[in-house]
């Protein structure tokens, strides 16, 4: 299982996505973005999942639009962050 940030510009736009994303059954958690991975403010979806395209497709027919998709890695203990939308 893979871990997930699909950043947003504001914190209700966050929240309706994590709605969305629960009404799917697609278990989520909202945070502000990490300093290291936007330079400005913002909120952050984060999730764990085998399939990030289904939360994707949830969103996109939802025409609930992110700042970026990030995959989460770990690295010798350091978070990395690589974006894939």
């Amino acid at each position: 299982m893979n871990e997930y940030v699909i950043a947003f510009s504001s914190f209700y736009r966050a929240v309706y996505a994590q709605e969305k994303l629960q009404e799917n059954r697609i278990r989520s958690t909202l945070k502000k973005l990490p300093p290291d991975l936007l330079r400005t403010c913002g909120y952050a979806v984060f999730l764990k999942t085998n399939s990030i395209n289904s939360a994707i497709d949830i969103l996109d027919k939802s025409q609930i639009t992110s700042r970026g998709i990030y995959m989460i890695e770990y690295e010798n203990g350091a978070i990395k962050y690589k974006q894939i939308a």
